[in-house]
Parts: structure tokens; sequence; C-alpha cells
């Protein structure tokens, strides 16, 4: 995992960058300013008595980076935290714990058991936009899709009365798809057949045609792809 900490330690240093870097490929003067390519956090450890976790998946996988749309040769191992938003890296596979966060930047585009994590903006159903790691999970001439895994925190719940039930204080996982068009802002898209089929316009009769000849159910994620794959190729 050593080698997938260095980096550049002028990671945003125009002079050593321009000195460094010659027609893409990081050279030996680049080489002398490595350092790690994460960031150490104070975070308190994640506590004993909330049932569940931050992850979809508590294991450390094989993961590679890809440094301004070039793709290292170096792979290590990293995770995916859905509550704080955040990428951990660890030495090892074993490994349960790790304070040692990726640097957030658009440039820097972990691949985590081959899923492409990017940082970008994208808009909440408010209309506030935020930042954040969404899943590129299809991309065509003209449409991005993208998987949003979050984790949300709920404090405990005390029934009151015999017909309530009581809940302990909880992580609640969801999955949210946003959609960016023509390169751009990724916005919310719902996953339900009318808001899918409507999203492709003029091409929506299609849509729905083939979503009721092949008998697909929207509710799962490789439908979806499908379906734009579909009209990727109409």
């Amino acid at each position: 995992m050593k080698n997938i900490y260095i980096i550049l330690f002028t990671f945003f240093s125009v002079n050593i960058y321009s000195q460094g870097n010659i027609n893409g490929n990081i050279t030996g003067a680049t080489q002398q300013a490595l350092i790690d390519f994460g960031n150490r956090s104070n975070r308190t450890p994640q506590p004993l008595n909330v049932q569940g976790s931050h992850y979809f998946d508590e294991n450390f996988n094989i993961a590679k980076l890809e440094y301004f749309g070039k793709e290292l040769n170096d792979t290590g191992y990293m995770r995916y935290n859905a509550f704080r938003d955040e990428i951990e890296m660890a030495d090892t596979p074993s490994q349960s714990e790790s304070d040692v966060i990726l640097i957030k930047s658009s440039d820097v585009i972990p691949l985590i058991s081959g899923e492409r994590y990017e940082y970008l903006p994208y808009r909440l159903e408010s209309g506030n936009a935020y930042m954040g790691y969404l899943i590129n999970i299809f991309e065509g001439q003209k449409d991005k899709l993208f998987l949003k895994r979050k984790k949300t925190f709920m404090e405990a719940k005390i029934a009151r009365t015999s017909l309530e039930n009581s809940f302990p204080p909880r992580y609640v996982e969801s999955i949210e798809l946003y959609i960016s068009s023509s390169g751009g802002t990724p916005v919310k898209l719902k996953q339900s057949k009318k808001s899918i089929i409507n999203y492709f316009g003029e091409n929506s009769d299609k849509v729905k045609k083939f979503i009721k000849s092949e008998k697909l159910k929207v509710s799962n994620l490789s439908t979806i792809i499908k379906i734009f794959e579909f009209v990727e190729n109409l």
C-alpha cells in the first residue's frame, strides 16, 4: 500500500508540477517530491452501541487510482465510508480500522473492486448542490448514470405504547441514482418506471415498449443500466 500512498508533495503546486510532468508522464524531478496520497484523520471511532456500520462493504478491497486522467500502475487497499463520504486507505486487506483518508479531488479517482468513485458536485431534490462521491455505473455519449450509496444515523426510538416498536440507535442505508446529461451537474433520478421512461423524452415510447417486451423491473440496478444501453444504441 506504500506505493499507492505516494503522490506529489506539491499536489496543487504549479511550479513543481510544471517541472516534473512532461507530456503527462511523471519524471525524476517530480519523484523527489513524492509523499503519502492520504491525509490522516483525527475523527473518533464509530460508537459500539450503534446497530449497523458506516460501510456497505467493511472489507478493504484491491484498488487503483486514476490521477489527472492517467491510471497509476500501483495498487492498494481501500473501502468507501458511506456515512462520512470518504475513501479509507489501508496497508493490508486484513485491517479493520484506518485513519488514512484519500485526498478529496475531482482529479483523483479511486477504482475499488472495479467501481469508479468520482468526486463531483451533484444536485439534491431541494435544488441545493453538494460535493461527494458518486459511482459511475454507465457512461454514454450524452448521459452518465451515477449511484450514490448513503448511510444515515438514526437516533434510538423508545416505544410509547405496546402498539409501537422500539429501535436502537442505528445506521440506515439507502441508494440513490443521479443522471448527468450533456456534461451537466448530476441530478437525482427517481428509480420508478414512470420517471425513467419520461426522462428519455422523444424515445420514451420506445423505452416503454422495450421494458414491456423484455419484462424488465426497474427495481434492479442492472435493468436500469440495460435501459440506458438500449437508448444509447438507438
